[in-house]
């Protein structure tokens, strides 16, 4: 089955939420952000350090290290978690624009999917992790 969004991704957004609900100058070790978020250590260290290479994380190295959100949650758009993870998501093949289609000035489905993905785009922006944080 597809999905729209990759079990990578999935786990990026959950992580980034438990980061949020941490007071200031918290941090969590990923060893912890995977027995809370039942994720492999080796998974979420993989996923801790995309977001980290891409100024979503920060890390402390060291006994008293861990991991703690680089960005404010009230500013942290669910896309740009997801971008950061590589959302690609099409509704249709034919959206990409690589993609060759022989009935692109006759189609009806390409506008309407093509409106579709911008919608779901634009909501996945609207929305902040700030708002998938559990107190």
């Amino acid at each position: 089955m597809q999905t729209y969004i990759t079990r990578e991704q999935d786990y990026a957004l959950r992580i980034t939420s438990a980061l949020a609900a941490l007071k200031p100058n918290e941090q969590l070790s990923v060893n912890e952000l995977s027995k809370r978020l039942f994720i492999s250590k080796s998974f979420a260290a993989r996923i801790v350090h995309k977001l980290t290479k891409n100024g979503i994380l920060s890390t402390t190295q060291g006994k008293l290290g861990g991991v703690s959100l680089n960005k404010n949650p009230k500013k942290l758009s669910l896309f740009q978690v997801l971008d950061t993870i590589g959302f690609k998501t099409k509704f249709n093949q034919c959206l990409d624009d690589r993609f060759h289609c022989v009935f692109s000035n006759k189609c009806l489905f390409h506008s309407f999917f093509d409106e579709e993905e911008k919608k779901l785009h634009a909501k996945l922006k609207e929305k902040m992790i700030s708002e998938f944080v559990v107190e």
